[in-house]
């Protein structure tokens, strides 16, 4: 399972662009690997994590919520690519948590990294003394432990 997670943040990182929506420069999407994002005000963009939701490895969005005034949150969304349809969990895969720059200004995004199936959503962790760390890489070192990833992002 490492190696899929590996790959996965590997791709996800690759996928980081730099082509903005909306006519203006801000990012399209955003791996774990890059923290900090700066958009426009009116544009769209995404963050992207690896996952694996057939083999319990998911991403929940996480309090504190970001700033409503400065960005608001449009959804979460998944995807699988390729792999074998007779063996669960061949793919790599995706979570996709999208969000609107509505004001100038700067917030926080914290999503949560729930690997094998260890907390179904961000409340359930939250109840609980862990974890006690940000991380400040992708799931690449350690992909056996809950992990919060926070994200800066400026809208101009």
């Amino acid at each position: 399972m490492r190696n899929v997670v590996r790959t996965a943040a590997a791709s996800a990182a690759a996928l980081v662009t730099l082509s903005g929506c909306g006519g203006s420069a801000g990012p399209a999407a955003v791996g774990p690997g890059e923290r900090s994002v700066s958009v426009d005000k009116g544009d769209t963009f995404t963050l992207e994590v690896p996952a694996s939701p057939a083999l319990g490895q998911n991403w929940y969005l996480a309090s504190p919520r970001p700033d409503k005034g400065v960005v608001t949150y449009q959804g979460r969304r998944e995807e699988e690519d390729g792999g074998d349809e007779d063996l669960i969990g061949s793919s790599d895969g995706a979570q996709f948590f999208d969000f609107k720059a509505r004001a100038a200004g700067t917030t926080t995004v914290k999503l949560l990294f729930c690997p094998n199936g260890l907390c179904g959503s961000a409340a359930e962790v939250g109840a609980s003394p862990v974890p006690t760390a940000t991380t400040t890489t992708g799931p690449t070192e350690s992909d056996d432990e809950v992990a919060y990833y926070v994200y800066t992002i400026t809208v101009r």
